[in-house]
């Protein structure tokens, strides 16, 4: 039974079928979080132009998008039976409609390679817009994701940084409530500036560690596996996640993992991961 002060997940549809496995992860998460599930379905292609979006509306999408919505609702219920699920069809481009709604959002979920244009905009301007400005973190799952391995840990790229704090929160909560591990790891390339080579892998344990402070105790269910690496960043996180079911990394850092916006890592990570990916800003 959801929480009526639970804000909703919210999922953006088209009607490709790819998108439905976004729509079966975000179902599955929304019942973890006793939350709604709010499914969104934009009836216009839309191009964020930085000073506000351009967008072109066909009235014959209307029936299209309400079939979308209704095949997405089945997919939902089926995939968490009593979940309150809310449909939305607006005539706004994908970016405006996501973005006003990811203000009221406990989490927003997209999905990647899809058929349609709506979901071929999600994985390039949507998601560009939205880490430019972050409102909620921002889930991106796979086509070929399926909701297996979930007794598979939540993994967690730490970097040292503000957004990468922020991270580990919302990663450790993720685990707490799926009941599964949580894989803490920082990852470093070379040494931090002042920091000798030989000395890095102490100081990476001391900056995961002190990163770690406090969560055992907080969520003693959660049993965190914590462990330093040294190589590329993105490599090292998708060659762990083959052990995992969901990445968590922060966004909007200034650590070697969040770097920029929608950095280098990240952007990596999101074009190439096999398993859902949350995108976590700091709050504003």
């Amino acid at each position: 039974m959801p929480s009526p002060s639970a804000r909703p997940v919210v999922v953006g549809v088209d009607s490709s079928e790819s998108v439905l496995t976004a729509v079966r992860w975000a179902a599955h998460t929304a019942h973890l979080r006793s939350a709604p599930l709010h499914l969104v379905h934009a009836m216009s292609s839309g191009w964020d132009l930085g000073r506000g979006v351009v967008a072109l509306h066909n009235p014959a999408m209307h029936k299209d998008g309400r079939a979308a919505l209704a095949v997405a609702t089945s997919v939902a219920v089926e995939s968490a039976p009593g979940l309150a699920v809310h449909t939305d069809l607006v005539s706004p481009s994908p970016i405006s409609a996501l973005r006003r709604r990811a203000r009221e959002a406990e989490l927003l979920v997209v999905g990647t390679r899809g058929l349609g244009a709506f979901e071929r905009a999600l994985l390039g301007s949507v998601s560009r817009a939205l880490a430019r400005h972050p409102v909620c973190p921002l889930a991106v799952v796979p086509t070929a994701n399926h909701l297996t391995g979930k007794h598979l840990p939540v993994l967690v790229g730490i970097d040292g940084s503000p957004a990468s704090g922020r991270a580990l929160e919302v990663a450790i909560e993720e685990a707490s409530r799926r009941r599964v591990e949580l894989d803490a790891i920082y990852i470093w390339s070379e040494p931090e500036p002042g920091i000798p080579h030989a000395d890095m892998p102490e100081h990476a344990h001391r900056m995961l560690s002190q990163a770690l402070t406090g969560y055992r105790e907080k969520y003693p269910e959660v049993a965190i596996t914590a462990h330093v690496a040294e190589g590329d960043p993105a490599q090292r996180l998708l060659e762990e996640s083959r052990h995992a079911q969901l990445i968590v990394l922060g966004r909007h850092g200034r650590g070697r993992l969040t770097g920029h916006v929608l950095g280098s890592v990240s952007r990596t990570v999101l074009y190439a991961t096999q398993i859902p990916l949350i995108l976590v800003g700091l709050r504003i």
